[in-house]
């Protein structure tokens, strides 16, 4: 992976190198390697950046998946002395294909390493993951029999909000059947919502978390947000996705508590968003 991430020239923008090597192995038991590295546009549009383990996973699913192979392995390296595991986005697009178990190696320019099982780097994943669209539907038809509103007052607040909002978005299921809206409450017992703004391309749409923070920044210094919480048009909680915890934890929201269903239909413990990521030391730097 280093030998990878020495060749090339850094990106444009961020002057910083990350390569990716990906681990498989067949139904027949032989294995093989996808190599990448990180890219980003020639311009100030920084959001076109694309990560070195997603475009190794880009290889992966030509190639190798649908012919039933399997990722036992990643390792990421990069320009930083120290080892960095993956992105908020990288865990949760290898969170959805492949196995909890699949071993994530870190790697700093030093020659130092770490890992981890991938399971431990996304708390709350998506219920959906591993899914197509018909199943993760037709699963969510199936556990919006089980759920109920939580009992907590300030999370029951938000729910609601959030739920009344996702409903309403029926034009939205004309890009994606399942849609998404978010709630905070505050202590003062104000409640912000927002509905995910969704696009035909399906990089182009913003989720309904991040369309909450403005409202969170207004705030700031008059009364602290309390609880967030995302639920889709059928009535199940979802943590926000790998993006909008990224941004709340950099712009000083990871003490905010977000809760979730379980597959069962039932509330999952709440936690602070900074521990829906662990291992992520790097978002301290903001």
């Amino acid at each position: 992976s280093h030998v990878l991430r020495e060749s090339y020239a850094p990106p444009l923008q961020s002057n910083f190198r990350v390569s990716a090597v990906l681990r498989f192995q067949r139904k027949d038991g032989s294995e093989g390697t996808i190599e990448a590295v990180n890219a980003e546009p020639h311009d100030a549009n920084i959001r076109g950046a694309i990560c070195a383990e997603r475009a190794a996973m880009c290889t992966f699913q030509k190639t190798e998946a649908q012919n039933g192979a399997k990722i036992t392995r990643v390792v990421c390296a990069t320009d930083c002395k120290d080892p960095i595991y993956p992105g908020p986005l990288c865990r949760e697009f290898l969170t959805s294909m492949c196995s909890p178990q699949a071993e994530i190696v870190a790697t700093g320019a030093d020659g130092k390493w770490v890992s981890q099982p991938l399971r431990n780097l996304l708390t709350l994943p998506s219920l959906y993951r591993g899914r197509s669209q018909k199943e993760a539907t037709t699963l969510a038809a199936e556990v919006a029999q089980k759920v109920a509103a939580p009992e907590e007052e300030s999370l029951a607040t938000a729910y609601k909000e959030a739920l009344a909002l996702a409903k309403e978005q029926k034009g939205q299921t004309v890009v994606y059947p399942l849609v998404f809206a978010a709630a905070v409450r505050f202590a003062d017992g104000e409640v912000a919502v927002a509905s995910e703004l969704k696009g035909i391309e399906y990089g182009c749409t913003v989720d309904a978390v991040s369309l909450l923070i403005p409202a969170m920044q207004r705030k700031r210094g008059e009364s602290m947000p309390l609880v967030v919480v995302q639920v889709d048009n059928f009535g199940l909680a979802h943590a926000p996705f790998a993006a909008a915890r990224s941004l709340l934890i950099e712009h000083g929201f990871g003490e905010v508590a977000i809760a979730a269903h379980g597959e069962d239909g039932k509330w999952l413990a709440a936690m602070k968003v900074k521990e829906s990521l662990p291992h992520a030391d790097f978002l301290s730097i903001f």
